[in-house]
């Protein structure tokens, strides 16, 4: 089925079941007890429910309700107001580049959508960008981000942590009855963003279906400050979701099929770069026209106790995702004025198995939780470059630019096959005593080339290398309770990475501009430890949580360092290198408190330094200290709320670069934010949020991280001023 058919169908479902066949009662009271707010059921942490009281690690658990009080429409307004949490986004054009957790991110943060790993992030040059994917948070219903290594329970792409993400499910839009439905639109006045999403879903005695949609576009964002001489990047983004689910509950536990379909355009007019720096010092106009699909089917179940499982979950998906992405770069003042024409291909087909089950055991006074399973993944990746220089004077064309010779490949066609089983248990010493939780995984990681006569035509002397490795990722966590309300908990994990293909084979030459990126057959993979601590204490109206860690990582890979000049071959050689050793080490603290008279106050702070211990150099990627303070006030009965949000954030420590350049140090910034929302009808709520009512002019790390201090683009990536957002949903 293509994507089209695909959301034409999840559309037509959401919008046009018949009205009658719909509930006519309003939707149950969503608001939950003091017990269930302040110690919620997690999944993340053992890939089985826990309460959070029980988990030795730091987790998050932004439910439904959540959603929608901070108004989240993408990733960033996700992690808005989360200590230790940052998006990796350094761009105009390419967008949302995935989750950092603690001043790790990249690929080496997973994020999974229902247990399905999402693509890779590849890129090369400044015309190719894949991102991490497509996330259409308007179809979640939860998320939750687990902080540190998560390898013995999520592989080698888990070195920073986790973000899991959930699907809306038949039983979130169905309130009463046998059938609902759910419409909302939101905007945004920060780029003009809009998004229309409706869900519909039926129940017929043990099966349900629902059908949902989404659709959204947006703009560049607004930068605040922007001086009156630097001309504004434009940017035109839609995109398209569709969500299809078929359930059936049986007597062997509930069975579901879900189909999971996305596209993106993104059409660009880059200005600010233009004439400020070599590679586009004869540039006059530089388009893009980008595209990304995504295609996932999922087939899982939720086992019922058999035998010895007494609970368990398995899994079988693929998934597909396409990136497209064209540049035109017009250049009429060059020597030779030309007419540059470049295209971007990258496919990437993934197909899994996997299975986690759990069982109770006992054995005389001590109680055993065993968790075992196994996951099975294969990847294809395969990309394509190609390019098209023409003449302005005589129309001549040539497939030579920059002395690259199109169409070629930057890496050979892979595949890459990663097999990880693991065991964990928690044992409990004595009844309200302490929980040990140990747990190992054995990793196997498999990439494998295959033929590839372009690749070979391009880079003939391209060192490739087929490379295997397996590893022990154990893991050691401890909670002791205090009473019935308060736990210590620490951890002791490590972690691993195995090399990317884009990192172990790479070919990529400029000649004109004597630059050439070599493969490095040798790299070895990254390997992370973390210590952690924290305190937990739930109270009646109060909740407080402090956390301690520190990660130490060696053979960090540092894709496409500078080696310097080779002066044999008269080039620059740049390689994907192991860096020695990283530390990255700090705290977290969230502390809420009710004071009475539908009042209440939240605290939340990080604070985190990483170093590269060798070169004893800070890391740019390590956000600056961050306080963040809400105070809330709730009506009595609950259909009226509103919030200030102030967010305070330490300037960022002087950075240079491994060749000593000056890098720039985002300035520290207070931000304020109120945000409401109303109740108006038992069917309808109104959300409306001010965000930066001083409109100051600041810049967040993630933005701006290794940019050198006087970047062109700096005033582009600053943050919006003084913005907007409308949120109405109506459920029935």
């Amino acid at each position: 089925m293509t994507f089209m058919n695909l959301f034409r169908l999840a559309a037509i479902m959401a919008l046009c079941l018949p009205a009658a066949s719909l509930a006519a009662d309003g939707p149950a009271d969503s608001s939950s007890d003091s017990l269930a707010r302040l110690d919620p059921l997690t999944v993340v942490a053992h890939r089985q429910p826990r309460q959070l009281s029980e988990v030795a690690g730091t987790v998050t658990v932004i439910d439904a309700n959540r959603l929608d009080r901070d108004m989240v429409f993408d990733a960033a307004d996700l992690i808005r107001y989360e200590p230790g949490m940052a998006i990796d986004n350094g761009s105009n054009r390419f967008g949302f580049g995935g989750f950092r957790i603690r001043g790790i991110g990249g690929n080496r943060t997973a994020v999974v959508v229902d247990n399905m790993p999402v693509a890779d992030q590849f890129d090369v040059g400044a015309f190719a960008d894949t991102g991490r994917g497509l996330l259409e948070l308007g179809l979640a219903r939860r998320v939750e981000i687990l902080r540190g290594p998560a390898s013995t329970l999520y592989g080698s792409k888990a070195l920073g942590g986790v973000v899991a993400i959930s699907t809306i499910n038949a039983d979130d839009i169905i309130a009463a009855g046998d059938a609902g439905m759910r419409v909302g639109l939101q905007g945004a006045t920060d780029s003009d963003r809009v998004r229309l999403n409706a869900a519909t879903a039926m129940r017929h005695g043990n099966f349900d279906f629902l059908a949902a949609s989404v659709v959204r576009r947006g703009d560049e964002i607004r930068s605040a400050g922007r001086p009156h001489d630097t001309p504004r990047d434009r940017l035109d983004r839609k995109q398209r979701s569709a969500l299809l689910k078929a359930g059936y509950d049986s007597l062997y536990g509930r069975m579901q099929l879900t189909l999971d379909a996305s596209d993106e355009t993104r059409k660009s007019d880059i200005r600010a770069a233009l004439g400020h720096s070599a590679q586009f010092a004869n540039t006059t106009r530089l388009l893009g026209d980008d595209r990304r699909d995504a295609l996932r089917v999922l087939l899982d179940q939720e086992l019922s106790p058999l035998g010895p499982v007494s609970r368990g979950h398995w899994r079988v998906w693929h998934q597909y995702n396409d990136t497209r992405q064209e540049t035109r770069d017009l250049r009429p003042i060059a020597p030779v004025p030309v007419d540059v024409y470049r295209r971007f291909e990258l496919e990437q087909k993934t197909t899994g198995v996997g299975a986690d089950l759990e069982s109770d055991l006992k054995t005389g006074a001590i109680g055993h939780r065993f968790g075992y399973g196994f996951e099975y993944s294969q990847s294809r990746v395969s990309n394509l470059r190609d390019g098209l220089e023409t003449r302005l004077e005589d129309g001549h064309a040539s497939n030579v630019i920059l002395g690259e010779v199109f169409p070629l490949r930057d890496f050979p066609r892979s595949r890459v096959s990663e097999l990880g089983i693991y065991l964990h248990d928690e044992i409990s010493l004595w009844r309200g005593g302490p929980t040990l939780s140990p747990g190992v995984r054995w990793e196997y990681y498999d990439l494998s080339l295959g033929r590839d006569a372009l690749f070979e035509q391009s880079y003939p002397d391209a060192e490739t290398t087929e490379l295997s490795t397996s590893s022990w990722q154990p893991r050691l966590g401890l909670v002791w309770p205090l009473n019935d309300s308060m736990e210590l908990f620490g951890q002791y994990a490590r972690g691993l990475r195995a090399p990317p293909f884009g990192d172990v084979n790479i070919g990529l030459e400029y000649a004109q501009m004597r630059v050439r990126a070599i493969a490095n057959p040798d790299l070895k993979p990254e390997k992370g430890r973390t210590l952690e601590a924290g305190l937990r204490w739930r109270g009646q109206s109060t909740l407080a949580e402090l956390a301690v860690f520190r990660n130490d990582y060696r053979d960090f890979i540092q894709t496409r360092a500078p080696l310097g000049f080779d002066p044999v071959s008269g080039f620059n050689i740049f390689q994907s290198i192991n860096r020695d050793r990283v530390r990255i080490e700090g705290g977290e603290l969230r502390l809420r408190q009710q004071l009475g008279a539908g009042l209440s106050l939240e605290v939340a702070g990080e604070w985190s330094r990483g170093r590269d211990l060798n070169a004893d150099m800070h890391l740019p990627d390590v956000s600056p200290p961050r306080a963040i303070v809400e105070l809330g006030w709730e009506s009595a009965d609950a259909r009226l709320e509103s919030r200030v949000v102030t967010t305070a954030t330490r300037r960022q420590r002087t950075l240079f670069a491994n060749d000593g350049k000056a890098l720039f140090s985002a300035p520290g910034y207070a931000s304020i934010d109120w945000l409401s929302r109303w109740n108006v009808h038992r069917d309808v709520d109104i959300s409306l949020g001010l965000f930066n009512l001083a409109n100051r002019t600041y810049w967040t790390n993630s933005r701006v991280a290794g940019l050198e201090k006087d970047d062109p683009n700096l005033p582009l990536l600053a943050e919006s001023g003084r913005w907007a957002m409308l949120n109405l949903v109506w459920q029935y």
